[in-house]
């Protein structure tokens, strides 16, 4: 597997901040406990060099010659320390000549280079730090007669160019450990990341190359999975939106073909009369071809309206209004239908405080709910409009006399293009579904059920100003 820009950005990223943390982990060890540590070091060797200063003149004193180097227990105690420390040691007289050392080599040559800002002074001795050096000490020490000469204790081995009894290199060596070790284990874990970042990625694709089924199969309670999830509820709602859309179309095909058919037919008869002369029955196939026309016009003026609902193209303006001064001006405009159909309206409308929404959609859905309402309830027949207030909710029911509609029908009803049978009237059956999407949107429910004397609508809306 190749791979990617992210994961290469989020290695790099790890990487630099495990680099930051290590440094000031280092920095803040170098300048609090590894001080610390230091000075005790450096403590703990000053002891030593004063314990073979007084060794040293004690055997001067005990064994008294001019020449050191036939001092034989002197000459023997330095030997076997520089064994016992692992050290060369070596003593020098006044003159800077050599009168013993407990190595047969040459004094090293990094004595020679040795500068003074490496230098520390601790009483009498000074010790000497530098890089591939681990220690150098020099000791005064008196000798006969009273001249002055100085042990010199070199911890050095030029193999060895990394000192571990220094804390800091330690500690480093230990930190760079504990780093590599921390780059190895995120390896995989970023490939993990990765990895779920890429199906994420395929299901993309799959869907964009049109397997509208496809979802991410990705699983956890992290921000990934929470990705997938809200990746998964988005192809959700795209496939049953292109779903939509082609039974729209299909539907919308349908319901297109039969005024077309019926003008087609219509202008082919004319045609046959005006070749015959007669001109007779121009004015009935004429008003034909208008009602079918204006029927086109309703049809794609509730597509359209349908479609800015489904994309919610059309964005509602909620302010306060009185829906029952907008139910009994809806009324109003049925007044006739009432009076040819001699209907009986029944209304219970209470409702004191003003109500939060959309009024002109709200409008447009109650029309629709009561045009249907008086268009189905037969001559002399009854219909009950009542409003309640009901806590912070507002339902408003409208009964019309009906017959029984099977309830398989009735879950239908508020379905787009869907007419129930067998009471299938002129109408493009877009408009209790416009109205459903209306409710909807307004975080009300909608729903048709059989009451004791017809056909009950019930209407349930929310009031975002409260109770009611």
């Amino acid at each position: 597997m190749r791979s990617g820009k992210l994961y290469i950005k989020i290695l790099l990223s790890f990487l630099a901040v495990l680099f930051i943390t290590m440094m000031v982990i280092f920095a803040l060890f170098h300048a609090l406990p590894g001080k610390h540590f230091t000075t005790r070091l450096e403590d703990f060797a000053q002891t030593k060099a004063l314990i073979i200063k007084e060794t040293v003149e004690d055997k001067i004193r005990s064994a008294p010659t001019k020449d050191l180097s036939k001092n034989e227990p002197l000459k023997n105690f330095i030997l076997e320390f520089g064994k016992i420390l692992g050290a060369k040691v070596w003593l020098q007289n006044s003159d800077n000549t050599i009168a013993i050392k407990s190595f047969p080599e040459e004094i090293p040559e990094i004595v020679f280079k040795l500068k003074e800002k490496n230098a520390g002074v601790y009483g009498n001795m000074t010790v000497y730090h530098q890089r591939n050096l681990d220690l150098y000490a020099i000791i005064p020490v008196v000798l006969q007669n009273g001249e002055r000469g100085t042990i010199h204790v070199l911890y050095y081995t030029r193999e060895r160019p990394f000192r571990p009894d220094l804390p800091e290199g330690v500690f480093a060596l230990g930190l760079f450990i504990i780093g590599l070790f921390a780059a190895l284990l995120f390896i995989p874990i970023s490939w993990i990341i990765i990895g779920r970042l890429k199906k994420l990625r395929q299901s993309a694709l799959a869907i964009s190359e049109g397997n509208l089924s496809h979802r991410a199969d990705i699983r956890g309670q992290d921000e990934i999975g929470e990705l997938a999830q809200s990746f998964n509820r988005m192809a959700d709602k795209l496939e049953a939106m292109i779903i939509n859309a082609k039974e729209l179309t299909a539907n919308v095909s349908h319901e297109l073909r039969t005024p077309l058919t019926r003008i087609r037919i219509s202008e082919e008869i004319l045609r046959d009369k005006l070749e015959i002369g007669d001109v007779s029955l121009f004015e009935r196939y004429l008003d034909e071809i208008r009602e079918d026309i204006q029927e086109l016009d309703q049809l794609i003026g509730r597509i359209l309206e349908w479609s800015k609902l489904d994309m919610q193209a059309a964005p509602f303006v909620f302010a306060p209004f009185d829906p029952v001064a907008l139910i009994k001006k809806l009324l109003g405009r049925f007044q006739p239908v009432i009076n040819h159909k001699q209907l009986e309206v029944i209304s219970d409308l209470s409702l004191s405080p003003p109500f939060l929404g959309d009024q002109e959609a709200l409008a447009t859905a109650l029309l629709t709910v009561l045009d249907n309402a008086f268009k189905f309830t037969p001559e002399k027949g009854q219909i009950h409009i009542r409003m309640k207030p009901q806590s912070d909710w507002l339902e408003i029911s409208i009964v019309n006399s009906f017959e029984r509609i099977p309830e398989e029908e009735l879950s239908l009803i508020f379905v787009p293009f869907h007419r129930a049978k067998p009471y299938r009237a002129g109408g493009s059956g877009l408009g209790l579904a416009i109205a459903k999407k209306i409710i909807e949107r307004h975080g009300g429910m909608i729903g048709a059920y059989n009451a004791e004397k017809g056909l009950e609508i019930k209407i349930s809306l929310p009031n975002p100003e409260g109770p009611i």
